[in-house]
């Protein structure tokens, strides 16, 4: 085995082909404390962690990180080709061990498969299939998303590091579940959150349970009761008598909790959006449907109202609108027949009578147009928010597509700094580059770019962004996240991080004076 440089944070134990992953702790007061508890443990640079089978040994340092190094071998001095070596690259198999625990405790048999991707990388998506019931798939890499939108929400787990880019799925369904793996001592523990349009609430996997519908969070219970709370359209359900307090004024209860029958309310604004003739009438109706549902709104209510609102606006701005009846010009100037003046009665007039020729049509009368049925009426609201949902992808990957393109120009412009031996900061990178390289960038962007700017770092080299973090705190949050994302646990406490980050600079100092 060849020298190899790299800070390599995880094995298994065992033998080369074993999945019981191990990670090392970076603390040498906290390594004496692993050799300890572990003695007589072998540790390997798993097969199952994309890595060359070959045996571990523990590194102690008090000035750097502690790790894993690969073992003298002369009979084969190939470099390692194992691509991540950081705390987080044996998830998938603190991921595996959990999950199948949980279905166990579900009273499900299971089997588990770790799939590779098409490069030949391991962890990028586990499968676990019952012996009944549907699978669930776990997502951990770029390569396996298209599998969320194949399989659904809840069949699905996403890895916490893909959860920005979710916005169709999101509308699609309404939640999106993930899954993180985060520390607890020598081994990785796992949550499993679930992201809505407001926020993501994390669980142990004992508070889920796997139903029918696939994997249920709390949080995917409540938004299953939301949703099915309200009785459909058309079913009659017994009210109450409406409050006095609750008055009604201009046909819109000024009470949020109106005194309207809600399924009546419905059903005249479901007849009013069929018919689609009368402004006023629609207006009223979805006025009255809009004050009924104050309280929430059930998914068929929300379609309907929002078919209204597309209906109504259409009729406002003339399209689809019957015109007005043309009335003859002969006829509204021709004057009313007076009383002739006189005291005498007027003889009566013999009036010969004219046949009256009509010319016969040859033409065809047209048909008059068909309303859109309900499957029509149906069709056109699902291809409107087909074209809704393509536009916020669109939104979403135009702006990702900015965001890497900052990120290559910040990746440079570190570069340049690192070979002057310096270090630099948000704003003195701002004015370097300007604000074309660096447009507005949302809160959550300046992580995600970080991020970017690092993600095809070698594994055994310190991370470009240090130039930048070790001189700005402003920066340190997005630093965090960013390398953690990448699989790099920071130290918690102020000192420790400036040390390592210092180490890390001067490092990167030395690597680029040369390049």
């Amino acid at each position: 085995m060849a020298l190899d440089k790299r800070r390599v944070q995880t094995a298994v134990t065992g033998d080369a082909d074993s999945e019981s992953p191990v990670v090392l702790p970076m603390e040498a007061i906290e390594l004496d404390q692993f050799r300890q508890v572990h003695a007589g443990v072998t540790y390997w640079c798993g097969i199952w962690l994309g890595g060359c089978g070959h045996q571990l040994t523990t590194k102690l340092y008090v000035d750097r990180a502690c790790h894993f190094a690969h073992r003298p071998n002369a009979a084969d001095p190939s470099p390692c080709g194992r691509k991540f070596s950081g705390v987080a690259s044996a998830d998938h198999l603190y991921i595996k061990q959990d999950l199948l625990r949980w279905f166990a405790e579900q009273d499900r048999h299971a089997a588990a498969e770790i799939q590779r991707a098409s490069d030949g990388t391991v962890g990028g998506s586990v499968l676990f299939t019952p012996q009944d019931g549907a699978g669930l798939r776990v997502l951990l890499s770029d390569d396996h998303r298209d599998q969320l939108a194949t399989h659904g929400a809840s069949r699905v787990l996403v890895a916490e590091n893909l959860a920005e880019d979710l916005a169709v799925p999101l509308v699609r369904h309404g939640y999106v579940n993930l899954i993180r793996c985060v520390p607890d001592g020598t081994r990785r523990r796992v949550e499993v959150g679930t992201k809505t349009h407001a926020a993501v609430t994390w669980y142990e996997p004992s508070e889920c349970e796997l139903t029918p519908d696939g994997l249920s969070t709390p949080a995917v219970k409540e938004i299953r009761r939301l949703r099915e709370t309200r009785r459909p359209i058309g079913i009659r359900t017994p009210t109450a008598a409406p409050t006095p307090a609750a008055a009604v004024i201009g046909g819109t209860a000024s009470d949020p909790r109106s005194g309207y029958d809600r399924d009546a309310v419905m059903r005249d604004l479901e007849q009013a959006v069929a018919e689609g003739r009368s402004v006023t009438r629609l207006r009223l109706c979805l006025e009255r449907a809009e004050a009924a549902t104050r309280e929430g709104a059930t998914l068929q209510e929300n379609e309907l109202m929002r078919a209204a609102g597309d209906v109504l606006l259409r009729l406002e701005r003339g399209v689809g609108v019957r015109p007005s009846p043309v009335v003859s010009q002969r006829s509204a100037s021709k004057p009313r027949s007076r009383a002739r003046k006189g005291t005498g009665s007027a003889a009566p007039r013999t009036v010969v009578p004219k046949p009256l020729i009509r010319p016969v049509s040859t033409s065809v009368p047209k048909p008059a147009k068909a309303r859109p049925s309900a499957a029509e009426l149906e069709a056109e609201e699902a291809a409107a928010a087909a074209t809704r949902l393509e536009a916020v992808a669109e939104q979403e990957r135009a702006h990702a597509a900015k965001v890497k393109r900052s990120a290559a120009a910040v990746r440079g412009a570190l570069k340049k700094t690192a070979r002057e031996q310096d270090t630099s900061s948000w704003a003195m990178l701002r004015n370097r580059l300007g604000s074309a390289a660096l447009p507005g960038l949302k809160p959550g962007d300046q992580a995600e770019l970080l991020y970017q700017v690092d993600r095809d770092t070698p594994s055994d080299e310190p991370l470009l962004s240090t130039v930048l973090a070790v001189a700005d705190p402003g920066v340190l949050p997005a630093f965090r996240e960013a390398a953690s994302r990448l699989g790099l646990d920071l130290p918690d406490d102020p000192a420790d991080l400036r040390d390592v980050l210092e180490a890390d600079v001067q490092a990167l100092h030395d690597l680029w004076r040369r390049r």
